[in-house]
């Protein structure tokens, strides 16, 4: 097994609980709109697969006009990212790992389906940005995750082979893009998956991200 250098993470789900500023953002969409709110359970069921998804499933699941859409996602990106970091937050013991990570000279990158801007304003908030060496948004590329593209382009960035990396997420396409990407795959149980975790077929689920840290250096060893 080749040698451990880089680990790709997903953001939100993964490295941040972002679910009540999406929340947030959505229902005051939907408010414009007339329409009723959504709890964050259901919001936590919209997310991972880009900002036009998550306005669709909000709008099919409060009956509102889907011929809108690119309009009203639009108009949800702009409320979101005017204020993308008020309540988001690291997952505890994330900052922790990271530090761990790089003390063992592995590069990192994000690859997330959340747009650039509002990606790198809840990292430099939340001080996380210094870590990582290549940063991928949902609209960086003309593809997303579960496309592989976007891993690849991070992996070109910190000039790592696919099977040389990790990818860490909370959901399926995290682990889809991995294995088209050709790196392995490690999913969190906590976050926001749209699946039981036991179907993602990732190499291993860990429960919290200090988890990882043993996992990497066994790796890093081989």
């Amino acid at each position: 097994m080749t040698s451990l250098k880089a680990i790709i993470f997903d953001l939100d789900g993964t490295l941040v609980d972002s679910a009540r500023d999406l929340q947030d953002a959505a229902n005051a969409l939907l408010a414009e709109q007339g329409l009723r709110t959504i709890s964050l359970d259901e919001l936590k069921a919209m997310v991972g697969d880009g900002v036009v998804k998550l306005v669709e499933r909000a709008l099919a699941a409060t009956g509102g006009d889907l011929s809108r859409l690119p309009v009203l996602a639009a108009r949800f990106l702009e409320i979101y990212e005017a204020d993308a970091a008020r309540h988001t937050e690291a997952y505890p013991g994330v900052p922790e790992t990271l530090e761990g990570l790089k003390r063992l000279g592995l590069s990192l990158a994000v690859v997330t389906n959340k747009p650039y801007a509002a990606t790198i304003d809840i990292l430099e908030t939340l001080g996380l940005r210094r870590f990582f060496g290549a940063v991928v948004g949902g609209d960086t590329l003309p593809e997303r995750k579960p496309h592989p593209a976007p891993i690849l382009a991070a992996l070109e960035r910190l000039g790592v082979a696919p099977e040389a990396a990790l990818m860490v997420g909370d959901n399926y396409h995290d682990v889809q893009a991995a294995r088209a990407a050709g790196t392995r795959a490690v999913a969190v149980t906590y976050g926001y998956s749209h699946k039981p975790h036991a179907e993602l077929g990732a190499d291993r689920l860990i429960d919290t991200m200090p988890e990882l840290l043993p996992v990497v250096e066994n790796a890093v060893a081989a």
